[in-house]
């Protein structure tokens, strides 16, 4: 498999499968209350423009599921800001769990298919969700969460795995999460590398591009992909199997590494490292 990275609009490009990263209501942008989207240009938007109504009305059209609710799930792609961007019109609904992903026709896309993948968020870019004292803006502590670079790394797997579902040969991926989201684009680089290490990607894709809407992103995924592969001028490298076998998000990204929990000493204090196991 020939993987590349490019630094371009995602949405212009042409592929079997185009992979965009979705909110769990797979409204687009219509979420007027969630502030993160103002002044926004993100991936999902920049892909519905140019695929028009159709894609849109297939999203709307796709059943409503019921979020899991226990103790170690988010059962939104938000959490905290659920009162706010959560409860009115599209955003009520949810269609595609975070760390899920599901697929539509791609409709005006130069491509067959659109894969709506819904990464978790990051809280603030401390890629964690906050896990106050009871009473501090009302959270409840929930010690046993599981931790949300996991939910990101489902999110990339998933992805790739119902790209392999509609037969695409060709996919074009963006940085999940790295965009509304905020987790940092090391650690989506790192993530990313993660997922395809346990995918069979020699037998179900022949060329997969990764598309990078910044200057900041692509240093960082060229950073991460010439670190495990080597250095490439044309930020391109032939994957055969077993390549990446044995690869350790950690190794590229090391706020990955596994910690200790610590005491949770508050809002104002210290937060979840993203791979923490939770609060003692």
């Amino acid at each position: 498999m020939r993987l590349r990275l490019l630094k371009g609009d995602i949405a212009k490009c042409g592929a079997n499968a185009i992979v965009t990263s979705a909110n769990d209501a797979l409204c687009g942008n219509d979420q007027p209350l969630y502030w993160r989207f103002t002044n926004q240009r993100n991936v999902d938007g920049a892909i519905r423009k140019i695929a028009g109504p159709g894609l849109r009305d297939a999203c709307l059209a796709l059943p409503e599921i019921k979020p899991v609710v226990h103790e170690n799930e988010e059962p939104r792609d938000i959490s905290r800001w659920a009162e706010t961007a959560k409860k009115r019109g599209l955003s009520r609904t949810l269609r595609c769990a975070p760390g899920r992903a599901v697929a539509t026709r791609a409709y005006g896309l130069d491509a067959d298919w659109c894969i709506h993948a819904v990464a978790p968020d990051s809280e603030f870019g401390y890629e964690g969700h906050y896990q106050g004292n009871i009473g501090i803006r009302g959270e409840d502590v929930r010690a046993t969460s599981v931790p949300p670079v996991a939910r990101l790394h489902a999110t990339y797997v998933n992805a790739l795995k119902v790209c392999a579902t509609k037969d695409a040969r060709t996919v074009a991926l963006p940085a999940l999460g790295a965009g509304v989201k905020a987790w940092r684009p090391r650690i989506a680089a790192a993530t990313a590398l993660g997922a395809l290490s346990e995918f069979d990607y020699s037998s179900n894709f022949d060329d997969l591009a990764v598309v990078l809407g910044s200057d900041a992103a692509m240093v960082a995924f060229t950073r991460a992909f010439e670190a495990v592969l080597g250095e490439s001028e044309d930020h391109a490298w032939e994957l055969e199997p077993g390549r990446l076998d044995g690869f350790e998000p950690a190794s590229v990204a090391p706020e990955l590494a596994p910690r200790a929990p610590r005491p949770n000493s508050g809002y104002a204090g210290d937060h979840w490292n993203p791979s923490d196991a939770g609060w003692r």
